[in-house]
């Protein structure tokens, strides 16, 4: 109840001042129609200075202007610029700035972690080359040359991937018509482009050895057999089958 009175006492003022004015004018008019001899005529207008009525309505008046100027003089709080509660509302709590600052820590916690070792594992099998199953050393079985089965007698051995290609190296050994034994050596690659083979020669002790280069090749290994099927042109139509012997 008190901070009701506290929050409209301008009101109540004014509703005294409004009952003051009210019993003003009452006494007023009774007095003017009365036979009293105390009378002060001006303007027309008898008043009895004996009677209150003329301090009750000035009084009455008085306290009915007195709060609305007040009102006009004293801006309230929330109506002035830049007042306490805006500069409360726009000052960040601390509770806000704990709450940023612990949010980049919590997520920067997962970062810490070792990553795990299966990981790396994992990455370092897939880098491994899968050992191609034709890699290794065979024997010469069978060596036709533009349709005629030459006895030719022949190494060959298969290398790892370099850059791409396979190396090898054959031996040939063939006895000419007086006996002797002759040995034909050849070093070169074979690479597979686009699902085509290809052969390449790069250097050779056979006298009439030309470097044609990259010659298209029919590469057939057979895993049942371990045998590989060669078939190319190279000065000859030459097809060589080989068996795997390690």
């Amino acid at each position: 109840m008190l901070e009701l009175l506290k929050n409209n006492y301008e009101i109540i003022i004014m509703l005294v001042g409004i009952l003051l004015i009210v019993m003003g004018l009452i006494l007023f008019i009774t007095g003017r129609y009365s036979n009293n001899e105390n009378h002060v005529e001006g303007f027309g207008i008898k008043m009895d200075v004996k009677n209150p009525s003329l301090i009750l309505i000035v009084f009455g008046v008085f306290l009915l202007v007195a709060p609305m100027t007040l009102n006009k003089k004293e801006p309230s709080v929330e109506s002035r610029p830049g007042n306490l509660t805006q500069k409360v509302e726009e000052t960040p709590s601390p509770l806000k700035k704990t709450e940023v600052d612990e949010t980049p820590k919590s997520r920067a916690q997962p970062k810490s972690v070792a990553p795990k070792p299966e990981i790396k594992e994992h990455g370092e099998r897939r880098s491994t080359p899968v050992k191609a199953p034709f890699l290794g050393t065979y024997q010469l079985v069978s060596y036709i040359e533009n349709g005629m089965t030459i006895p030719v007698n022949g190494q060959l051995a298969i290398g790892n991937l370099q850059n791409g290609s396979y190396p090898f190296s054959a031996k040939y050994q063939v006895v000419d018509e007086w006996g002797n034994v002759l040995i034909f050596m050849y070093e070169g690659y074979f690479v597979k482009r686009q699902g085509q083979w290809f052969l390449k020669v790069n250097r050779s002790n056979d006298p009439d050895w030309v470097d044609l280069g990259e010659v298209a090749t029919r590469f057939i290994f057979d895993r049942s057999s371990n045998s590989l099927g060669l078939r190319y042109f190279y000065d000859a139509d030459v097809a060589s089958v080989w068996q795997k012997i390690r």
